[in-house]
């Protein structure tokens, strides 16, 4: 039951016209009553009364629902002489109901006896995407020609911008209101106190306020004009012991704010369960930065991409939606993602800036124009969800490629429209796109990529300084807001780290080439960017943190511990058996490796074929426990095996499956795990399975090893190493892993760990990166300290059960790789097709 309205809250009377059939009733009983109705009565006269808050001002709304046939047009006009403002509805499948609207806007104005008068044009059933003959664009022109405003609508659940058009026409009441036209007497008082209450409202947070001036083309912080250059960072790719040193870095380059992205997987990795301790504490990070000086821009999601795992979206949506794809209209989907929004949303909004806190805008979506599904109604389903959780004056904002194909799907009413592009762009052709869908308000950059992204196998990305200042330059001199993506790159600790289409997996590294490197070291880069933002706004008075000591702790010596395949089936959580293969996310598995099994009906299998094409990511095939060789989806040929086992006479065929990270990026996200399709042995389908989980047993580094298990040594199969080293320091220094032996080599490829802490992913045979990052505050202080390694290829120390790595002081992100073929920048590599569309 609603609470009685304050006293002096005002009535507004409001009027729902358009044809018959364009769906008037079903959006006004979605609005009152939070329901669809598909079958209705065709209305004569129907009102509904109910009180709301709109802009933080509660006010009554007697909304009238007339009939849209011809022969209640007299009747029409009685109701049209009391309304202070009018939705005109037309059907985007109907087009005689969008020519009508004409008659509906004149005989307004005609009883009205007004040039103007409150009006929304309100273009309906967008949801009926299949039948829809009235574009957008052309309504958008029709409100343009009547100079009132459009929004596009959807009664049907879940409901898109019903709220937002009835909240929008309050507005323009309101504004009409502020030029005082002729009204009734009995209102004069209502109307008098609200404007007074208005005013003191606005007065008392003229002091804390974040918006955008349009006539101007400028952010407002304040009332003041404010431009802000910003820079990215996230809070889970560095320890938390680190925040306050690298966020002092980017204060220290003449940084204003902050961009950083909220992966959900990070804080729903099982369904319904969250997190936002320790590395995931949103709101401390947040209240960091604001401690130190930082705006705030926060991108949401749901989905992030930001060479993230999945995108930032959680792994079990592959589980629940096995048929679909995600980020558009879909029930499941939305579900899920309305329940994650319930449970973040509310976290962000005391953190606003016109609450108090640092945030001054908040993204809806990634670069939507770059996926496939061009699902506007789903842009605008996400636009209210966050007004209804952040409220009616947060700033929304979207972000897309600076090509017309981006913006046309990416876009939505209600949110900004930025754009994206790197060192040696056209900046006037870039920002004449923005202009395109944001004709007033300020330029902005949301990414400036200061560097990029690298992927395994191919050449270390790296971009020019000199090109980088040069177009920042351009930028800062027109007034542009920019943002640099990275400004600090960090690293895909443990299993986080994403794929880009076509299937190329990212390193552990993020370092991006960034301003700050991996390790927090200020470059000549920094330096440069530093200068040329003082020419543009005041440095602050502090001085540049110097960079942290680094450390080689030496050779680690690492003894045998365990087969992976035997510590998997002895550890597991879950067996379960099948007649054929199931994918990770049936079973309950996320990330790291899932070990499939089967006896073969018959052991003479030299010279056999065992095709793998299905094997999602990387495949280890072994007879018993011997390693007969490996699989990999990225690498064609090696999908089909032919077995070499000379005189072997195992039937038990075990497969390790290891899941090397989910699509990030790209049209198609549905990256299952596991086996797609399946395994066949010379062209025979081989059934009846058993699949054991990993759980989360490598999340941290592994224990509790079978002593048994320590003589049977295979050199080529997959195996867990482990040893202890001394840090003697009572405060340690960064140091690197550099998985190699003095004599022998590189490690292969695997997982390494430091104590309980996993470091990522290793692949030095394959490059750009060769070491991991170990961060000081994992080791202990004047103790003991233990260094893991799951081997997944072969020990380079063959035979010897006991093998070496080294802990240097020094990086190497830029080893000769098989690719050497330069990474272009997002727009240009990853979806160049979508740019001019």
């Amino acid at each position: 039951m609603q609470s009685a309205p304050p006293d002096n809250a005002v009535t507004y009377k409001l009027v729902v016209v358009g044809d018959g059939g364009v769906g008037k009733s079903a959006l006004t009983i979605q609005f009152f009553q939070k329901m669809f109705v598909e079958d209705y009565d065709p209305t004569i006269e129907d009102s509904y009364i109910q009180h709301v808050e709109v802009d933080g001002q509660v006010c009554i709304l007697d909304v009238l629902d007339t009939a849209g046939q011809e022969e209640f047009s007299a009747l029409r006009e009685q109701y049209m002489r009391k309304g202070d403002g009018f939705l005109i509805v037309y059907s985007v499948i109907d087009s005689n109901s969008c020519k009508n609207t004409r008659q509906f806007y004149n005989q307004i104005l005609r009883v009205k006896d007004r040039k103007y008068y409150p009006m929304i044009l309100v273009a309906n059933k967008i949801d009926l995407v299949h039948l829809r003959k009235i574009s957008e664009e052309e309504g958008r022109e029709l409100a343009a020609e009547l100079q009132i405003p459009y929004i596009e609508t959807s009664a049907k659940v879940p409901p898109v911008s019903v709220e937002g058009a009835f909240h929008e026409l309050v507005r323009a009441i309101r504004r009409q209101n502020q030029n005082p036209m002729p009204l009734r007497k009995k209102r004069k008082k209502r109307r008098y106190l609200n404007r007074c209450r208005l005013i003191v409202h606005i007065q008392c947070q003229a002091q804390r306020s974040f918006g955008i001036d349009f006539d101007r083309n400028t952010f407002v912080k304040d009332g003041k004009p404010f431009r802000y250059v910003s820079g990215s960072i996230h809070m889970y790719r560095m320890p938390r012991e680190y925040w306050a040193d690298r966020l002092q870095r980017m204060w220290a380059a003449g940084l204003n704010a902050i961009q950083t992205y909220v992966f959900w997987d990070q804080h729903e990795s099982v369904k319904g369960i969250y997190n936002f301790d320790d590395n995931n504490d949103l709101v401390a990070f947040i209240q960091l930065a604001q401690k130190i000086g930082f705006l705030v821009i926060l991108r949401v999601g749901p989905y992030g991409c930001g060479e993230h795992e999945f995108g930032g979206l959680p792994w079990w949506l592959l589980r629940d939606l096995t048929d679909v794809q995600f980020r558009q209209m879909n029930s499941i989907y939305l579900n899920a993602v309305n329940q994650w929004m319930s449970v973040l949303l509310p976290k962000i909004r005391p953190l606003l800036y016109n609450n108090g806190g640092s945030v001054i805008s908040v993204q809806i979506e990634n670069e939507y124009g770059s996926y496939p599904a061009c699902d506007h109604a789903y842009m605008g389903y996400l636009r209210d969800i966050f007004r209804q959780y952040l409220g009616e004056n947060v700033v929304l904002f979207t972000v897309d490629g600076d090509g017309l194909g981006y913006l046309k799907c990416g876009t939505v009413q209600g949110a900004y429209a930025t754009i994206d592009f790197g060192p040696g762009a056209n900046i006037n052709a870039s920002f004449s796109t923005q202009r395109q869908y944001a004709p007033n308000g300020p330029l902005i950059n949301t990414e400036f990529y200061p560097g990029w992204l690298d992927l395994w196998g191919y050449k270390h990305s790296t971009v020019d300084t000199a090109d980088i200042v040069r177009t920042l330059d351009q930028m800062l001199s027109i007034g542009v807001n920019v943002n640099f993506y990275m400004f600090y790159g960090g690293t895909n600790f443990g299993f986080t780290s994403g794929a880009d289409p076509d299937y190329k997996p990212q390193p552990t590294s993020y370092d991006y080439d960034a301003p700050i490197s991996e390790p927090g070291d200020i470059t000549s880069k920094y330096m440069a960017i530093r200068t040329l933002i003082g020419k543009y706004l005041p440095l602050p008075s502090v001085p540049i943190p110097a960079n942290n000591t680094k450390k080689a702790y030496g050779s680690v010596q690492l003894t045998f511990k365990q087969s992976l395949l035997s510590y998997i089936k002895s550890h597991s959580p879950h067996c379960e058996t099948s007649t054929y293969p199931k994918r990770f996310e049936e079973l309950g598995q996320n990330q790291a490796f899932v070990v499939y099994s089967t006896v073969l009906s018959n052991p003479e299998v030299q010279g056999k074929v065992l095709d793998l094409s299905g094997v999602r990511d990387r495949a280890y095939v072994l007879l018993g426990e011997k390693s007969i060789g490996t699989a990999y989806r990225a690498n064609s040929s090696s999908l089909k095996l032919t077995i070499q086992a000379p005189g072997n006479r195992e039937t038990n065929l075990n497969i390790i499956v290891e899941n090397m990270g989910r699509l990030n990026f790209g049209g198609f996200l549905l990256d299952t795990k596991g086996f797609v399709s399946n395994i066949t042995l010379n062209g025979q389908i081989l059934s009846n399975w058993t699949m054991c989980t990993s759980g989360a047993l490598f999340d941290q580094a592994p224990t509790d090893f079978n002593a048994n298990q320590a003589n049977d040594f295979d050199p080529n199969a997959p195996s867990i190493f482990s040893g202890n080293f001394s840090v003697t320091d009572k405060i340690p220094s960064d140091t690197f892993l550099l998985p190699t032996t003095i004599t022998n080599g590189y490690w292969p490829k695997g997982v390494a760990y430091i104590n309980q802490y996993n470091l990522g992913r290793y692949w030095p045979v394959m490059g750009p990166q060769v070491t991991l990052y170990v961060p000081a505050p994992w080791l202990k202080p004047s103790a003991s300290n233990s260094l893991t390694m799951v081997e997944l290829q072969s020990s380079p120390c063959g035979t010897q059960t006991t093998c070496s790595v080294e802990l240097v002081d020094y990086p190497i992100l830029d080893k000769p790789t098989i690719f050497e073929a330069p990474i272009l920048y997002k727009r240009q590599h990853r979806d160049n097709h979508l740019s001019d569309n």
